[in-house]
């Protein structure tokens, strides 16, 4: 991958304050989160919630020819990040917004159909965000963590 290339998908991570703004910062980081998430496991996520992050980063970024989100272990990577980076406010909202996701898509994300959690996915977006906590606010945060950690996994 270029480095310009690389410095646009990391633009997508800005809302996250923890990242090192230069490229090479970055990326080390992120690799660096990978490998601890690899060591040690979940850490703040149950595994329904990380059954839900799945689903999240995978509609984000399927599998194609090229990995999914999930294949290159961003779940893993996603709840390093809320374990070790967050704040506890922010990931306790981070899991209070999961919740509210459920709750918009009638309970179960998880049981819905892909047609379905895909118009829940484009619900979400249009909000922007979204007050904290809620729905939209935790996909906002979902998808800035999901492409960080896909594009600074050894694989990708």
């Amino acid at each position: 991958m270029h480095r310009h290339h690389l410095l646009r998908l990391l633009g997508a991570a800005a809302a996250l304050p923890f990242v090192p703004r230069d490229a090479e910062g970055a990326l080390a980081f992120g690799r660096a989160a990978h490998q601890d998430a690899r060591a040690t496991g979940l850490r703040v996520l149950t595994a329904s919630q990380a059954e839900s992050v799945t689903a999240l980063a995978d509609l984000i970024l399927p599998r194609s020819d090229t990995p999914s989100a999930s294949d290159v272990g961003v779940p893993a990577f996603i709840d390093q990040m809320l374990a070790d980076w967050y704040a506890a406010e922010d990931t306790r909202l981070t899991l209070q917004g999961l919740d509210d996701i459920n709750r918009l898509a009638g309970g179960d994300f998880l049981a819905l159909d892909e047609g379905r959690r895909v118009a829940v996915a484009t619900e979400l977006d249009r909000f922007g965000g979204g007050d904290s906590g809620t729905a939209a606010w935790a996909w906002m945060r979902i998808k800035a963590l999901t492409v960080y950690g896909y594009f600074t996994s050894e694989r990708v």
